[in-house]
This record gives structure tokens, sequence and C-alpha cells, in this order.
């Protein structure tokens, strides 16, 4: 009796629950939409967990999609901005996952651990003249171990983050002239 009340609660709340294309956008702050000169800016950057030079090259891959877009005119100094966009990159260990294996021929237990890491790749999109925070979008960079691979994944980490913005910018608003 239990188990079929159960299956029941559970068609219920799927049935109920929204659909991500339901949802509509929250609005962005104007300041961003409007804004037509933006300074781009590195922040701080861990070094763990990460081939040499990854969180650089996340940066670069950012600034030139943001370069590229062409919405935007990039400025080299904060106070000519309207809006100032700050990349930061954060690893820290989430712990230890620890497991083992029997070999059933032998008898023999072999236990086996991994470190848990949460990286993290952040844009913050900040007022130049208040430096409020209006908006934020971060995206975990992959684990690979291969230093090439650690690279493509910031590269690719690094697109994502404007990726994120492009597109919630290009859904809420024609672009700037």
């Amino acid at each position: 009796m239990q188990r079929g009340l159960c299956v029941v609660c559970l068609v219920v709340m799927a049935a109920s629950a929204k659909d991500k294309k339901e949802i509509p956008k929250a609005p962005l702050p104007s300041q961003v939409l409007t804004a037509k000169k933006v300074f781009i800016s590195k922040g701080v950057g861990a070094t763990a967990f990460t081939a040499e030079g990854g969180f650089d090259l996340a940066f670069d891959a950012f600034y030139s999609d943001m370069k590229s877009w062409n919405r935007y005119a990039i400025t080299d100094k904060p106070e000519d901005a309207d809006l100032i966009m700050q990349v930061s990159y954060t690893a820290s260990s989430g712990g230890t996952h620890v497991y083992s294996s029997t070999n059933t021929y032998t008898n023999q237990t072999t236990v086996y651990s991994s470190q848990l890491l949460d990286l993290q790749l952040t844009l913050v999109v900040y007022d130049s003249h208040s430096r409020t925070e209006l908006w934020s979008t971060s995206v975990a960079p992959g684990t690979a171990r291969r230093k090439k691979n650690q690279e493509k994944e910031m590269i690719k980490a690094g697109e994502s983050l404007a990726t994120n913005l492009k597109e919630r910018v290009g859904t809420l608003s024609p672009p700037a002239p």
C-alpha cells in the first residue's frame, strides 16, 4: 500500500513540476543592457589543480570572445567603462573519496582514494561607478590530468562564461548600436 502511495505521489510531483522552458528569465539590471563600454579585469586565480597558465588561458579565451562579440567596446581604464567584468578562478578541495574493490580470485581487497575538487571559473559584472555587483555566472572547468587537456578545459570554460553572458543579454535585449 505504501509503495503504491509513493508511486502516485511521485507521478503527481513530476506532472506538477515546471518545465525549464516555462520559467521566464529574470530581468537583468538595466546597466548591463544599456552599457556601451566595459573594462575586463582578471581577478584572483588559484594555481592549484590546474596546468601552469591555465587561468591565463581561460581569461584570454573570455576576453577574445567578448572582443569578437562587438556588443561592448572594451576600454583599458575602469573609469572609462560603464561596466567592469571580472573573471576569477577558485580551486578548493572537496574532501577525499575512498572506495575499495575485492579480487574474487585472490580474495584480496585494494583500497583506493581520490581527491574531490571544486573548481569554479566565475564572471562577476559590476557597475563601474557604484561597484555594485549586477550579475554573475560560474562554470566548472573539467578536471583533466594531462596538461594539454587541462589547457583545453580552461579555454572551454572561459568561452562558456562569454556564452552564458551572450545568451542572457541576447535573449533580453537587442544589440547596442
